[in-house]
């Protein structure tokens, strides 16, 4: 800029001098340049505004929690503003759904509460597809017709609720005709399914007739299945013969019993092969009475009176 405007030119704006080149003096004031202020009001709105954007949305990302009110430009904080309340539905609409109301007012006239219904639609949901009129009422009526009554029968459909997906001419019938060829009378067949309702479920010929041989083959006759039944019917329907009876009668007889003394076992504990488990309970207390001092020939004693 010295050369082009000479050397003594100056700065008017910032106040500095340039020296002569050739004497090294201070020259006078020269306007080397003048800048033009740059006015906001000159720029177009968009541009002017974009510093304060700029500066809300900095704010805003440091504080997510804050959100702008729209309308007068107030800021809220997003805690602060109330959720809406939905309300909760109870535990039968959970449960079965507004298509299924009829079916639960249903159980519940059956003697059952909002819990027990709910629970019942819970473990077979397809009860709702069937009709009360052609197919649940007349299942009702039928087990009423066995000989229970309405607290017997609410109680088999709650332990049991898929006896009302079961046809009664396909399923059921022949299911109590086969017990019935046991030896037990309606009376008895009644105690029965009250006791395990599971029982009008089970196959008859390829569940219940296996084990019912089974037993006659370790020397019972056919009442004394059929007492057996009626005491503990879970034996003829919920118990698998392969997994769970016959695993457990081979350890009674590894202890010396015979089939006789098994079967006498059996048909005055029938709970002993039903409900104990083979691992965490039968075996574990033989061997606590070896520990105790007890021979095997004791133990056996000890079974076959008791």
């Amino acid at each position: 800029l010295a050369r082009v405007q000479g050397p003594e030119a100056v700065s008017r704006q910032s106040g500095d001098r340039l020296c002569d080149g050739r004497s090294g003096r201070p020259g006078r004031h020269v306007n080397v340049m003048r800048r033009r202020p740059v006015r906001i009001a000159s720029l177009p709105p968009w541009l002017a505004l974009l510093p304060c954007c700029l500066v809300t949305a900095a704010a805003l990302a440091r504080c997510g929690s804050w959100s702008l009110a729209i309308g007068r430009g107030q800021v809220v904080s997003a805690r602060s503003v109330p959720k809406p309340r939905i309300p909760r539905r109870s535990s039968v609409e959970d449960v079965a759904g507004a298509t299924a109301d009829a079916h639960v007012q249903w159980l519940k006239d059956l003697g059952m509460d909002d819990s027990q219904a709910a629970k019942t639609i819970k473990k077979r949901p397809t009860l709702t597809a069937y009709s009360i009129v052609n197919n649940l009422a007349p299942t009702v009526r039928w087990l009423k017709g066995l000989g229970l009554d309405d607290m017997d029968v609410a109680r088999a459909i709650r332990h049991a609720p898929t006896i009302l997906s079961c046809s009664i001419e396909k399923n059921l019938a022949p299911t109590v005709r086969w017990i019935k060829g046991l030896g037990l009378d309606d009376a008895q067949v009644a105690k029965a399914v009250s006791k395990f309702p599971a029982l009008l479920g089970s196959n008859a010929e390829q569940h219940m007739k296996p084990i019912a041989e089974w037993l006659k083959g370790l020397g019972m006759d056919d009442s004394q299945v059929a007492k057996v039944v009626v005491r503990f019917p879970c034996l003829l329907g919920g118990c698998s013969l392969e997994n769970n009876l016959k695993p457990k009668v081979q350890c009674l007889k590894k202890l010396g019993l015979d089939d006789m003394q098994v079967a006498k076992a059996i048909m005055k504990f029938p709970n002993v092969v039903g409900n104990l488990s083979l691992e965490n309970s039968m075996k574990p207390k033989v061997q606590s009475l070896r520990d105790h001092g007890f021979k095997d020939s004791q133990i056996v004693g000890a079974l076959a009176r008791f």
